[in-house]
């Protein structure tokens, strides 16, 4: 079953790093728990975003490639630091 995002953060078009600095920024924006859909045709994006997550504290619930577009479904985590952000 898909997760119903609670944003989607649309990167098609853009290169590495900015769908991950995107979605970054997305991420620093939203409650811990929040599901962020992120679309994206850079075929960077298969590694980059995997790394990212870990790095970040994030989990990836589900990814789906259909054709050239990766879908990644991301359930925020609490910033690496502690600190919330507003």
């Amino acid at each position: 079953m898909t997760p119903k995002p609670d944003i989607i953060v649309d990167t098609r078009g853009l290169f590495c790093p900015l769908p991950v600095i995107r979605t970054s920024e997305t991420a620093g924006n939203v409650e811990s728990g929040s599901v962020i859909e992120v679309i994206a045709d850079d075929p960077a994006v298969e590694f980059d975003m995997p790394a990212w997550c870990a790095s970040a504290g994030h989990t990836i619930k589900l990814v789906l490639k259909e054709g050239d577009v990766f879908r990644y479904f991301i359930v925020t985590g609490h910033p690496a630091d502690g600190a919330r952000r507003e």
